[in-house]
């Protein structure tokens, strides 16, 4: 009774999903059709190649940063799994995540991968959750920039307040499920808080990466911007974007750029410009998991592998 309960919460979880991208996309497409795509295409042909180049690779270098946080988890359990393999795994997921958000989740090939090198299936099952909320902790210290925003957002009524779930009291269990299934997975590295604080700095490491790569290609755009700035719009997004409204945050994210840059003085062609071109080097990036994700995926999984559900 248990299972058909959890299989129709969850096939209702991904109709909310599919509704949120449909809807966020199409809002979306109907705002690009506003613009003025001979300003943004002018705009394209003055970009200095160099900028592109060195943003793409900063986003690059944070992914690097991404897979050292949860290298170091893992091997913290002294799990044998090389830097190579654990890179890897992240970027197969990342290509799952982007190319193929209706078949499988990204964390679930890193944990499929990862027990394929452990024999502690717990230990490497949980440290994708750890890892999850050592990035959602690093972020959190970048939120107090987001203040403006979030005074913006309350104080004028953006769309993304309107952004009402209902069913609140389910919405409160589940919020609560999760967080008790978070401290279960977190009792393993509890007493290695070396080992964990070395993990947030590879995040704030990579977050400062990230900022560092979208100031230069926004000011390269022309939009005022300063790193706080960026470092408040991009805080907020990606707490906005994992809510699960929609696929991977398809549609949301490129609207929220939208409103908080041209908040910071933007035109909308700039704005949709750099939600744009950060999506495309999102995709392009991820691009090389294609290569590894058909060795990560087992033709058939380990017995007795631990189910996801039993790790949020």
């Amino acid at each position: 009774m248990e299972t058909i309960e959890m299989d129709q919460k969850r096939d209702w979880s991904w109709r909310i999903r599919l509704a949120g991208t449909i809807l966020s996309i199409l809002l979306l497409v109907w705002l690009l059709w506003q613009q003025d795509w001979q300003v943004i295409f002018e705009a394209v042909k003055e970009l200095a190649l160099w900028v592109v180049v060195v943003s793409f690779l900063l986003l690059l270098i944070r992914h690097g940063w991404n897979t050292a946080r949860w290298f170091i988890l893992v091997r913290a359990q002294k799990i044998p799994i090389s830097f190579l393999r654990a890179l890897q795994l992240v970027m197969s997921g990342l290509f799952v995540s982007n190319f193929l958000p209706s078949m499988v989740g990204g964390d679930v090939i890193r944990i499929a991968g990862i027990l394929q090198d452990s024999d502690n299936r717990v230990a490497g099952a949980a440290s994708v959750v750890v890892d999850r909320l050592v990035g959602v902790f690093g972020m959190l210290f970048v939120l107090p920039f987001s203040a403006p925003l979030i005074s913006l957002v309350l104080s004028e009524g953006f769309w993304v307040a309107g952004l009402a779930v209902s069913e609140t009291d389910q919405w409160k269990i589940r919020i609560k499920q999760s967080f008790q299934k978070l401290m279960e997975s977190l009792k393993i590295w509890i007493h290695q808080p070396g080992w964990l604080f070395l993990a947030l700095c590879a995040s704030w490491l990579g977050v400062i990466t990230y900022l560092s790569g979208v100031l230069l290609l926004a000011t390269e755009i022309g939009i005022p911007v300063s790193l706080m700035d960026v470092a408040g719009a991009t805080a907020l997004t990606y707490f906005i974007t994992i809510i699960p409204l929609s696929i991977n945050g398809y549609g949301i994210r490129e609207l929220t750029i939208l409103a908080f840059y041209t908040h910071f003085g933007a035109s909308s062609e700039q704005a949709t410009l750099l939600a744009l071109i950060t999506r495309f080097m999102f995709l392009i990036v991820s691009l090389p998991g294609a290569i590894w994700v058909g060795r990560v995926l087992p033709a058939k999984l380990p017995p007795n592998r631990p189910s996801r559900k039993d790790f949020g």
